[in-house]
C-alpha cells in the first residue's frame, strides 16, 4: 500500500519506524521478483504533484502524532501556541481533504490520528442532535405524547417542541439528512406530522 501511495524509501521507514537502510534493503530484494519494481516506484514518486510529501510536512505530521499520543485526542485551537498551531496545520489538511486534493501518501501518513478528517463543528452539530433526540425519546415515554411547541407546559416541552418541528420542516423540504430521519424513524416511528 505504501509503494501505491508513492512513499520514499524515509517515509516507508518512519512509518514503520525502521531505518532507512532496512527498506532500501527490502526495496532491492522487491525488485529480484519484480524486475521494474524501483523504475515504477520512481515514476509514482515523479508523478506526486504539488502536495507531495516533503520533509517539513513529515515534521508536521509527527508532531501531530507525539500531541495525539501523549494527550489522547487532536490538538485545538485554544490551546498554547504549539497546539493551536498544530490545529491549524491539521485545519488545512482537512480542508485539502475535503477538497478531494490530499494524495494517498498523505492520507496513509494521516491514518493514526482518528478523526483528524472530521469537521469539529459537524461533530458538535451532531453531538447535539443525538442529545436532543435523547431528550425527545424521553419526553414522549414520560409523557406518551409529542412535545408542542406553541401550548407547551414547560420550557423544555418548549424547545423540544420547536425542535421536533424543524425535523418535520426539514423533512418536508428534503433537507433532513437521511441518518437524522433514519433514528427518527426507529426510534419514535409516529414522530411524523400528517404534512
Amino acid at each position: 500500500m505504501m509503494f501505491t501511495a508513492c512513499l520514499t524509501a524515509r517515509e516507508i521507514a518512519d512509518r514503520c519506524k525502521q531505518n532507512i537502510a532496512t527498506g532500501h534493503l527490502h526495496m532491492k530484494n522487491r525488485e529480484k521478483y519484480d524486475p521494474d519494481f524501483y523504475t515504477k516506484h520512481v515514476e509514482a514518486l515523479e508523478a506526486r504533484g504539488p502536495h507531495r510529501v516533503n520533509t517539513k510536512w513529515r515534521r508536521r505530521v509527527k508532531e501531530a502524532q507525539d500531541f495525539y499520543t501523549s494527550q489522547g485526542r487532536l490538538p485545538l485551537r485554544t490551546g498554547d501556541f504549539s497546539e493551536h498551531s498544530l490545529a491549524n496545520w491539521i485545519a488545512e489538511q482537512r480542508l485539502l481533504y475535503e477538497r478531494n486534493e490530499l494524495p494517498q501518501a498523505k492520507l496513509v501518513l494521516l491514518e493514526p490520528l482518528t478523526g483528524w478528517n472530521v469537521n469539529p463543528r459537524t461533530r458538535e452539530s451532531e453531538l447535539r442532535w443525538r442529545n436532543k433526540l435523547e431528550s425527545f425519546i424521553d419526553f414522549v415515554a414520560t409523557e406518551h405524547r409529542m412535545p408542542r411547541y406553541r401550548t407547551y407546559a414547560t420550557p423544555e416541552e418548549h424547545a423540544l417542541g420547536v425542535w421536533l418541528h424543524n425535523q418535520h420542516q426539514r423533512r418536508t423540504e428534503n433537507r433532513l439528512e437521511l441518518w437524522k430521519l433514519e433514528a427518527l424513524n426507529e426510534e419514535i416511528p409516529e414522530w411524523r406530522s400528517r404534512a
